[in-house]
């Protein structure tokens, strides 16, 4: 691998809204190279297949075993990356969960619901980048120079600002634990911002909006005006790419930026 190349980790890449912002990403410039974040290498080896026969793709691809609630993975990911490539220029970390299905009342599957989306969502954001902020620490990322990316993929459900607003939208009940974990991403997001920035490293959120996935029932949330996979994947992609820096430490949506 040259070291012009830009190697960019997504998290939970094999299908949706991260697929799409690696394809997004491979198909914009060839300095990209791009490794799909899968829970199971041989649907990842298959997503990366599908990758590759894209036409007009300039970037190149490889599959990576990685499951973000397990601590064995990630320390595999990493020494993977770190013997193959000796750095990392940009983490996009994209991978979540919403919940179980809406109706759940038992007290102990609450607690048990409510645990798991913040383990998945908030804590394995956390145990991954810690993991791999040395090789981030290492990155060779040339536009601008030595300048290795943090993003997290959060969500406009998750503003204390437009859930309080009674003329918000989002001024409704339900979805509770996934907003309360896209709460806290921010949070942590804005934290690392802090952190790192005078290291260099630029910290963002993006919020690829209401999309059309399998993580809801695809055809009642277009009823609501989700935008197809590809669209999401654009607007987290833009970000990575770097045409929101000077958005750099907020949540960017294709509205501008999220309110807290």
């Amino acid at each position: 691998m040259g070291s012009e190349k830009t190697i960019v980790l997504i998290t939970g890449a094999n299908r949706g809204i991260g697929y799409e912002t690696a394809k997004n990403l491979l198909l914009h410039s060839a300095k990209y190279h791009v490794l799909l974040g899968c829970r199971s290498l041989s649907r990842g080896a298959s997503t990366a297949s599908d990758i590759q026969s894209t036409p007009g793709l300039l970037g190149t691809v490889t599959p990576l075993q990685l499951d973000v609630t397990s601590d064995d993975s990630i320390k595999s990911a990493s020494e993977f990356i770190k013997t193959t490539y000796g750095h990392l220029d940009i983490l996009v970390l994209n991978a979540g969960i919403f919940g179980l299905p809406p109706g759940t009342v038992d007290p102990s599957s609450l607690r048990s619901n409510f645990t798991t989306i913040l383990s998945t969502n908030v804590i394995s954001a956390l145990v991954l980048t810690e993991t791999l902020l040395p090789l981030l620490s290492h990155s060779r990322n040339l536009s601008p120079p030595h300048t290795p990316r943090l993003i997290f993929v959060s969500s406009s459900v998750g503003s204390l600002t437009q859930a309080a607003d009674p003329e918000s939208k989002y001024h409704q009940p339900g979805a509770s634990e996934y907003r309360a974990s896209k709460a806290a991403l921010n949070m942590l997001m804005v934290q690392y911002w802090v952190r790192l920035k005078g290291e260099g490293f630029l910290v963002h959120g993006a919020d690829p909006g209401l999309v059309a996935t399998d993580f809801l029932n695809r055809e009642q949330v277009k009823k609501r005006g989700a935008v197809e996979e590809w669209v999401g994947g654009e607007r987290i992609a833009s970000v990575v790419r770097g045409d929101r820096d000077a958005d750099v430490g907020r949540v960017c949506g294709e509205y501008g930026v999220s309110p807290w």
